[in-house]
């Protein structure tokens, strides 16, 4: 079956944003009432604190005090979240055992909880202090809570201890924003395809390929390539033959079966040099070995089965074998498109998209490292294959769904021989959850480094504003500053009669 594209069609059309370079959103987020765990006389300490707190994420985070009276149960948070439109919630409890308060807070997403973190802070209580004034325990509370609380969720750049220490580069938090470019865009890549020393942006659309030429933060049209087919999903440049010119591979879904094909520009035009290759495919970076092909079997009711092999792109032309080559030492289950390799010195790492969509880290063998409390969410767009317990199609009883997760990266921003991994979060908008259609609104970037055995967030961006269909990295080593092009729908021409979408430039 065909790959939907499930787009927020059902909420109201925004207003075209201007273009030109602002300041990236601050994550909004509902403040529920501390709860009070101790007794009637702390009550006015616990309203300060709160109002403490507040006060001190504000630089930060857009925060909204939510009053709420009554059991503070999760629907009832949800649903005044929702109304206020935040995109995260925040709530909390206030405790006292003899002299010791101890503040509990928990940062969850508005639509997804458990994919919250927590902090657990403690201060000791020397006394009353008269007047409107905190007392010297309260302040604490809420000058260690606030600082906690900041670096878990934003990270503060600076990775590891003693001589391990480094600082990961970061973007500014400045959004600037390309024109308006036709198309309903599914997947974009970033690289040479024309051997003419620029990069280019390629995008699949519904409907077909398109190669755009970058002017400052527009996109130019250089080519389309005709007749290219529809129901596109990925799309991936890579020189996989080596002779200097990056290939285009694009990846179609149709009736529950993957179908590939690569695209080579010859001085004049785009010809395709592989046809219909049974196998969801993308270029993964190995190493030392460089940028390879690997591939993956479809399947109509499973969507995808089996491991992930490694292939060469001279059996896949007319006349090829299409013989699959050694399986990567993956976890059972892994999808192709849910997982990217990192560098760490000269081996190679890979970080998976686990249970819950969480940050899983293996070693090259294939060993479970470090699994995350994060979780990221992925794409609107999705494949659907018929249900079937019997695994025969003609006896299906529902429709299976499996969503494309946001691109992973691994990334050496330090050119130390170590990558980061940065990946796009999307975030749902309030009330977004409609019978199995996600409608998402906004997006993050997140940066993670390499810490030992495990990744440490190093950092996150403000919202862009709108959600991240998919995204590539602009970076070259030497210290040319990157930047992350994010492909997102203008939300604004759903409801007419065309799409349109455009690039958003994090810098």
């Amino acid at each position: 079956m065909r790959a939907r594209l499930l787009l927020a069609a059902a909420v109201a059309a925004s207003c075209l944003l201007a273009i030109g370079t602002a300041r990236g959103a601050r994550q909004t987020v509902a403040f529920f009432p501390l709860q009070n765990l101790s007794d009637n006389t702390a009550a006015d300490d616990i309203s300060r604190l709160g109002q403490a707190l507040k006060e001190r994420l504000q630089d930060r985070l857009d925060v909204q005090a939510v009053p709420i009276e009554g059991a503070q149960d999760p629907s009832r948070i949800r649903k005044r979240a929702r109304s206020l439109g935040a995109t995260y919630i925040l709530t909390g409890a206030v405790s006292r055992i003899g002299r010791t308060i101890t503040l509990d807070l928990t940062l969850a997403a508005t639509e997804d909880p458990g994919k919250g973190r927590t902090v657990v802070v403690n201060a000791v209580d020397n006394g009353a202090q008269a007047g409107t004034e905190l007392r010297p325990a309260i302040n604490r509370l809420a000058i260690e809570a606030a600082s906690k609380l900041k670096y878990l969720f934003f990270g503060d750049e600076v990775i590891g201890e003693g001589k391990e220490r480094r600082k990961i580069p970061k973007l500014t938090g400045t959004i600037s924003r390309s024109r308006n470019v036709p198309g309903d865009v599914v997947s974009v890549a970033w690289g040479d395809t024309d051997r003419n020393g620029k990069m280019e942006v390629i995008a699949a659309t519904t409907d077909g390929i398109a190669v755009y030429g970058v002017e400052g933060d527009d996109l130019v049209e250089k080519a389309r390539i005709p007749d290219a087919g529809e129901g596109f999903i990925h799309v991936d440049t890579a020189d996989l033959n080596r002779n200097g010119v990056a290939e285009i591979i694009a990846v179609r879904y149709v009736t529950g079966k993957a179908l590939s094909d690569i695209w080579e520009y010859d001085g004049k035009q785009y010809q395709r040099i592989a046809r219909d290759i049974p196998y969801f495919l993308r270029a993964l970076d190995i190493g030392k070995e460089g940028i390879v092909l690997v591939g993956q079997e479809s399947d109509p009711v499973a969507i995808f089965k089996g491991p992930v092999y490694r292939l060469a792109l001279s059996q896949l032309g007319p006349g090829g074998r299409k013989e699959k080559g050694t399986p990567l030492p993956l976890i059972e289950g892994t999808w192709i498109y849910s997982f990217t390799t990192l560098k760490k010195g000269g081996s190679v790492r890979f970080v998976t998209l686990g249970d819950r969509d969480r940050l899983v880290l293996l070693d090259g063998n294939g060993k479970k490292l470090w699994e995350s409390v994060d979780a990221v969410s992925g794409t609107e767009t999705a494949l659907d294959a018929l249900l079937s317990p019997s695994g025969k199609p003609e006896l299906a009883v529902g429709t299976k769904r499996l969503y494309l997760p946001n691109r992973l990266f691994g990334v050496d921003l330090l050119g130390d021989k170590n990558d980061e991994l940065i990946v796009l979060n999307n975030l749902v908008t309030a009330g977004g959850f409609f019978e199995n259609l996600r409608v998402f609104s906004n997006a993050e970037a997140l940066c993670f480094a390499q810490d030992g055995d495990s990744l440490q967030l190093a950092w996150r961006t403000p919202q862009t504003g709108s959600s991240a269909r998919d995204a590539f990295i602009d970076f070259s080593q030497g210290g040319k500053p990157f930047r992350i092009g994010v492909a997102s729908i203008d939300k604004g021409k759903i409801l007419g009669k065309f799409g349109e979408w455009r690039v958003l430039w994090l810098k």
